[in-house]
């Protein structure tokens, strides 16, 4: 398998069209991304700038670092709500995120965002003013723990003031920030799209519930802000299955699979597309001279 160094940062070689990748929230499902950027690995496909919310921030603080995507499977088997949480049961109240920052931490530090190896951008949303915040730049483990505070359930993380909440209330398929950091192709990873009917068993899962009922009516349609959009089929898990890490992770890679011809047919036209411009460019630069 390639590894993500392999998958990174290449535009400074290439003139091809840059490739944005947005990760959806959804909590244990997210747990699935990590497959879909283990498909693109393989495939070649490589990642020019990243964005996340929520579980989709977890892995895009990673992977924007470095981090190999394997050790990311192996850790997510091990957690667990009260590895989250430090609190033995979801019918005793509020409690805070705190490991999830530690959890990043462990992996990359205190590593700020403008320092990731591809550009990285973290959304959370301020519970007070209902304003999107985007982070490009901070302490990553802290902005992606604000990212993942699934409001009603965590305390909300304060930064510079504000009380920060799950980025998935404003834009759970965080696709704004791509553009703004100059992708070409943008390419949406939505592990939260409801499909009817999902059992609930704890407060975790009605709140994730309720944040994916809310995203559903969010819906990234091709063409507007995004060129594809990767659904993996995670309709039979819940935000708490960690266990089946593996299984979601195969779900993920599965779904991105299916989506690498078309992603090389766009990355065909759009390369196309730009050579006139290009030329044109350096014949009016060549005239300037």
């Amino acid at each position: 398998m390639a590894s993500i160094k392999d998958n990174i940062g290449k535009t400074e070689k290439s003139d091809r069209p840059r490739i944005g990748v947005a990760l959806g929230g959804g909590f244990a499902r997210g747990i699935a991304h990590i497959g879909v950027l283990k498909a693109f690995a393989d495939h070649d496909i490589s990642v020019d700038c990243i964005s996340g919310t929520s579980a989709g921030a977890l892995v895009a603080a990673t992977y924007a670092f470095g981090v190999p995507l394997d050790m990311l499977v192996e850790k997510s088997k091990k957690l667990s709500w009260y590895s989250i949480s430090g609190f033995p049961s979801l019918k005793l109240g509020i409690v805070p995120n705190d490991a999830l920052e530690k959890i990043i931490e462990e992996f990359i530090g205190s590593a700020d965002i403008a320092k990731a190896r591809i550009p990285l951008a973290i959304i959370a949303t301020d519970i007070e003013t209902g304003e999107k915040v985007v982070f490009r730049k901070g302490k990553a483990g802290l902005a992606a723990r604000a990212s993942a505070c699934i409001p009603g359930l965590f305390i909300p993380v304060e930064i510079d003031g504000k009380k920060l909440v799950d980025g998935g209330l404003m834009e759970n398929l965080p696709l704004e920030p791509l553009r703004e950091m100059g992708a070409d192709i943008a390419i949406g990873v939505d592990v939260s799209q409801w499909h009817g009917e999902k059992k609930v068993s704890n407060i975790l899962d009605v709140m994730s519930n309720a944040i994916d009922i809310l995203a559903s009516h969010q819906k990234a349609v091709p063409g507007r802000f995004i060129d594809i959009v990767i659904e993996p089929d995670l309709g039979a898990y819940s935000s708490s299955d960690f266990k089946k890490a593996d299984e979601i992770v195969a779900i993920g890679y599965r779904a991105a699979v299916r989506k690498i011809p078309e992603i090389r047919r766009l990355l065909e036209k759009r390369g196309k597309q730009e050579k006139p411009k290009n030329i044109f460019i350096r014949f009016w630069n060549w005239l300037l001279e």
